[in-house]
């Protein structure tokens, strides 16, 4: 008998109404074996459809190796609902079948954690009158201040953890910035508030835990920062990523960086602020920074210098023109172009400063932490300077990587760097922002998680194009890994039964004749909706979702809610279980969020309508860099890129329906496409086994 087998027959005698799916054992068998490989071997990439039971199955394969090796077990999802189901119901239950219970915790980014000193500061500093502030900016000022009291008083008196996510009121976002702190700008230890600070009291949970349960942004953030800042070195963790198929996207928006001008010159502005109160703050190391301020004072002047000289070069080409005046967005520029040669020189003076600048600030903030530490600092000055003296070491840095990216020359073997220009609002004011990232995350993925993690599982219900993982695997950085580490389980599901997938007669293509096909849309739903049960109808464009709803007769619209339409997606679907649960029917018109995140259960959805194959646009300038890498390297994007990607979309949506294995219902796609279009076959090919009845 396994040690999986062992497991799964302590939970059905604990769980008296559980019983383990053959497909739920297999997973864990799977993931039990691969963490059993030697090290750089340890990955499992399962797919796992709807109603296996893979929160289960991955804990049962993973929680015994964790134990025995004595690693940190961290689980990570794309969405705040899975973690909250994690904590409050999966992990306890699974917990109390154990010999003896483990120790688990949520753990998200420090931005999420209100700072008790910076609080305190907003809320207990007189307001300073200028007269250069406007009558809006001040009532701004005023609501801050009386909000951050508020905050300040609930905390205090533990009305209130400290934790954005569980205030019920919002606060304002720019207030929030300013009460919450990076690691460059916390005194750690040597803060007044230090024993009582919700951070620190999260980092002593955690270092007790044996399971920690995150998000993906957290652990990008904290693997592009080098690993072991908030969580453990990536060596002492087991990672399992829970709806892993949103991670290469994910990944390839921390691996870009930017240079914002704006930002660029307010925390200039600060550096400069904070070198004129160091000498009086520091007095007693003077002896240490006399040349350190000398080459400050230059090389700040110099980063205005250099930004100034970047922004006219920028200002003088046609193509950042036509962006300003919002003929074009997000235009590319391209290695050896007049452009990036013009830019080179000022981007590596600007580099030499940054280094420079960085290098100065980190001492400082290292002088500032010991001055707190032993106490040769008042707790006040030190605690009001560390937070700006990190934001300019914070930023500088950030510049740096960005210009590692830029000034990467492009290799004909490898994919190259991929380099924009937008417009962007920061701080309300519009400001040139140039970006720089890598074409793909796989490197990135690659380097600083899967060679470096004890253990690693990945799974999702669709990770799977066209039934192969080699898109996924390409995404990700797996290339390495053989087909032993891939695993696709079946679904427990009886698809023929359970559910009809019915493709009507339609005369118009949606991508040839839009206007036709959008009113032979309506005519459709009309046809098609029962009002009487609980409908979720899938849109891929907005103008298209809306339109088709004016359209829509009173019958369907008065019980019809409209994503974008005042209510948050999470009301919406709240309302609509009110609805059917007193005996209504209820129609939900959606876009993305509704087609792959929503759980309607049973009653609660039982007619799944998908207007249009849900086609990627890949409008994006890495997008595009990918696409032209595909044809130069004599692949087609259409199929290397476009059908995998449908693929994953279709099945996502379609597995809105089926939730549990009592489930039923019907699915209706009014898209012709997949009948009359060879991919359409093999799109339609890669389904689930569903019912199908065509007009």
């Amino acid at each position: 008998m396994t040690a999986v087998t062992t497991l799964f027959e302590r939970i059905e005698a604990a769980m008296p109404d559980f019983k383990a799916r053959p497909q739920q054992v297999q997973m864990s068998e799977f993931i039990a074996q691969a963490m059993s490989k030697p090290p750089q071997k340890r990955v499992a990439v399962v797919e796992a459809p709807t109603g296996v039971g893979k929160t289960l199955a991955y804990l049962t394969g993973t929680i015994q190796t964790a134990l025995l090796q004595k690693k940190t077990l961290v689980i990570s999802t794309a969405t705040v609902n899975l973690q909250q189901q994690l904590i409050q119901k999966d992990l306890p239950q699974f917990s109390a079948t154990l010999e003896e219970p483990i120790r688990f915790v949520q753990v998200k980014g420090r931005r999420r954690y209100v700072c008790p000193s910076k609080l305190n500061q907003v809320a207990t500093t007189p307001e300073q009158q200028s007269l250069n502030i406007d009558v809006d900016e001040k009532y701004q000022k005023v609501l801050h201040m009386a909000q951050a009291k508020q905050l300040l008083s609930d905390w205090d008196e533990e009305r209130w953890d400290g934790d954005r996510d569980s205030r019920r009121d919002k606060i304002d976002a720019e207030l929030w910035h300013q009460v919450s702190t990076d690691s460059e700008g916390c005194a750690g230890k040597s803060c007044s508030f230090y024993l009582r600070c919700p951070y620190y009291k999260l980092r002593r949970e955690m270092t007790a835990a044996q399971v920690v349960v995150a998000n993906h942004d957290l652990i990008l953030s904290d693997a592009d920062l080098g690993g072991g800042l908030v969580l453990p070195n990536p060596e002492e963790i087991l990672f399992v990523f829970d709806e892993a198929h949103n991670l290469p996207r994910k990944a390839l928006d921390h691996a870009a960086k930017a240079l914002n001008f704006i930002q660029l010159y307010q925390t200039t502005e600060t550096a400069d602020s904070v070198l004129k109160k160091i000498p009086s703050t520091l007095a007693y190391r003077q002896h240490d920074f006399g040349y350190m301020l000398s080459e400050l004072r230059r090389d700040l002047p110099a980063v205005m210098s250099h930004l100034q000289q970047i922004e006219t070069i920028l200002h003088s080409d046609g193509v950042v023109q036509d962006l300003l005046e919002k003929h074009i967005t997000e235009p590319r520029i391209f290695w050896n172009s007049p452009l990036v040669n013009a830019l080179l020189i000022p981007f590596q003076g600007l580099l030499q400063r940054a280094n420079s600048i960085y290098k100065h600030y980190s001492v400082l903030a290292k002088w500032i932490k010991e001055g707190l530490e032993k106490t040769q600092l008042p707790n006040k000055v030190g605690e009001a300077l560390l937070p700006q003296v990190g934001t300019v070491q914070n930023i500088f840095g950030y510049l740096i990587d960005f210009m590692a990216l830029f000034l990467e020359p492009d290799q004909e073997d490898r994919p190259p760097n991929v380099r924009w220009i937008s417009v962007e609002t920061f701080a309300k004011q519009q400001t040139l922002v140039v970006h720089a990232g890598p074409m793909t995350a796989a490197y990135f993925l690659d380097r600083s998680l899967w060679s470096r993690a004890y253990g690693v599982v990945l799974t999702s219900a669709t990770l799977r194009g066209l039934g192969l993982f080699h898109r996924f695997r390409l995404d990700c950085g797996l290339h390495r890994f053989d087909e032993q580490h891939f695993l696709a389980v079946p679904s427990p599901f009886n698809y023929q039964k359970q559910a009809t997938l019915h493709i009507p007669d339609m005369r118009f293509l949606p991508n040839e004749q839009q206007q036709q096909w959008q009113q032979e849309v309506v005519k459709k739903l009309i046809d098609i909706i029962d009002v009487s049960e609980a409908t979720l109808v899938l849109f891929t464009s907005k103008l298209v979702m809306e339109a088709v709803y004016r359209q829509c007769p009173a019958a369907i619209t008065a019980i019809t809610m409209v994503q974008g339409d005042n209510l948050s997606p999470k009301n919406i679907v709240h309302r609509h279980i009110r609805q059917i649960e007193s005996g209504k029917g209820s129609i939900i018109f959606g876009l993305d969020r509704f087609a792959e995140g929503v759980d309607l259960p049973g009653h609660l959805c039982t007619h799944v309508v998908i207007t249009k194959l849900p086609f990627p646009v890949f409008t994006r300038p890495i997008e595009q860099a990918k696409q032209e890498w595909i044809i130069r390297k004599g692949g087609q994007p259409f199929t290397a890129l476009s059908l995998p990607a449908v693929s994953v979309k279709l099945i996502q949506a379609c597995g809105r329906l089926l939730r549990k294995e009592t489930d039923s219902g019907r699915i209706t796609i009014l898209d012709k496409r997949l009948l009359t279009k060879g991919y359409g076959k093999q799109l339609l090919a890669h389904l689930p086994d569903y019912q199908l009845e065509q007009s």
